[in-house]
């Protein structure tokens, strides 16, 4: 099966690296009116990758569109409009932020009454210090052929859902304040609550496993992430059909949180670039199967679940379309994040 966005970073560093992970979370408490453009965190000094969720809590009756908007690399205002589930802004997003600007998050749309937004998530360096240290993996659950349930608790923090499985799974999650999240397959969902959950599948023999992480005060110091960066900037070559190997699972397989981002610089052409990775044994097609930026700059991004099997390698390739696929291209950018649970 194949994606696009791993296959640049490895053409940037041609080993693959441990980095250093960074939470990033902001609080908006008690909102009863629309929350104008707010930044969500320091500009960095360099342009720089970050996985940006948001979720809602504490909502009386619904919760407003929330949209992330920001800087690119090549100086392009961007915008992202989180989807809804059961009224309730859900998922992530990965950007390429432009040197000293600083993404925002607003909300827009109708609310009915009071309720909170939480924007959280991860910033990936290249080197540095750790400051993973607020957070955490409460659940870390596998089940190899069966069916059922599994029950937890919500401490009052935002959580990622990250639910790797195979596509004709269908499963349902009691997610706090976001209602009940249902799906079949692999999936990245996020959700705020307190009290009691429940995990479900609902159909006969589904394998899964069940990864959260929750995120708690940001703090330095290290945490239960390991992540594998690549970056590929003002690249111009298009390297189809050799398939190149970013990360390698080890005896026991891997289950990882794939990020990726791809955008090329604004141009009058009608080239775009896309890229494709695969691998072994994979539980299911992650949205990251179709990334391509566009010739006007518009950004193809994505955040995924997935399996690595035992020993097997993620590999991927870059591409031009249409027209010739390898050789000379347009100038892009692009990152892959691969976060190991």
């Amino acid at each position: 099966m194949w994606f696009a966005v791993v296959i640049i970073l490895w053409l940037a560093r041609p080993l693959a690296a441990k980095a250093a992970v960074s939470e990033i979370r902001k609080d908006f408490l008690n909102l009863t009116s629309l929350l104008p453009a707010t930044q969500i965190m320091a500009a960095p000094s360099a342009d720089a990758s970050y996985m940006i969720c948001v979720t809602a809590g504490n909502v009386e009756k619904g919760a407003p569109t929330a949209i992330l908007r920001w800087t690119d690399e090549n100086g392009q205002l961007r915008d992202f409009v989180y989807p809804s589930v059961n009224g309730v802004p859900n998922g992530c997003n990965l950007i390429r932020n432009g040197a000293y600007t600083a993404a925002t998050i607003e909300t827009d749309g109708s609310y009915s009454g009071s309720y909170d937004l939480f924007a959280f998530g991860l910033g990936f360096w290249p080197s540095g210090t750790q400051a993973q240290a607020g957070l955490s993996e409460p659940l870390n659950y596998s089940v190899t052929g069966a069916n059922g349930g599994y029950e937890f608790s919500y401490p009052g923090f935002p959580w990622l859902f990250a639910l790797i499985t195979g596509s004709d799974c269908k499963w349902q999650i009691s997610a706090g304040s976001a209602g009940l999240i249902a799906g079949a397959g692999s999936e990245v969902s996020t959700a705020y609550g307190t009290g009691s959950a429940a995990f479900t599948t609902l159909t006969s023999g589904c394998s899964y496993s069940l990864i959260t992480l929750q995120f708690g005060t940001p703090t330095a110091g290290l945490g239960p992430l390991t992540d594998y960066e690549y970056d590929l900037l003002d690249w111009t070559d298009a390297t189809y059909p050799k398939l190149m190997t970013v990360f390698t699972a080890g005896s026991g397989g891997a289950n990882i949180l794939l990020a990726t981002n791809l955008a090329e610089k604004p141009n009058n052409g009608i080239k775009s670039e896309a890229m494709l990775v695969s691998w072994s044994n994979q539980t299911s097609v992650p949205c990251a199967a179709s990334v391509i930026g566009e010739p006007s700059g518009q950004p193809g991004s994505c955040v995924s679940s997935a399996f690595i099997a035992p020993s097997s390698a993620l590999e991927f390739l870059t591409r031009n379309t249409p027209g010739q696929e390898w050789g000379t291209s347009p100038s892009y950018s692009a990152e892959v994040d691969v976060v190991q649970f």
